[in-house]
């Protein structure tokens, strides 16, 4: 399904991009230094034009990432 967003493929550029998941445990992102439970689910994107694969976080789980790591560099001051 071709969602409607903001994002375009990083390869090429075309907004052609069907999303979904992958289909196993690596769609989670876990950073590396900060103490975190379970990570933040990607979401995967296939460009029609070029064929290249990518993932990325939400919104909101880009918010609570910057959020841990803010408060990972004020325990360090």
């Amino acid at each position: 399904m071709i969602i409607d967003t903001d994002k375009c493929c990083t390869a090429c550029g075309s907004e052609r991009l069907v999303f979904g998941y992958t289909g196993n445990s690596s769609n989670v992102f876990v950073p590396s230094n900060i103490f975190i439970v379970y990570g933040f689910r990607t979401r995967s994107f296939v460009c029609l034009d070029c064929g290249h694969v990518g993932q990325f976080i939400s919104k909101e789980k880009l918010e609570k990432l910057r959020s841990r790591i803010g408060e990972r560099e004020e325990l360090e001051e």
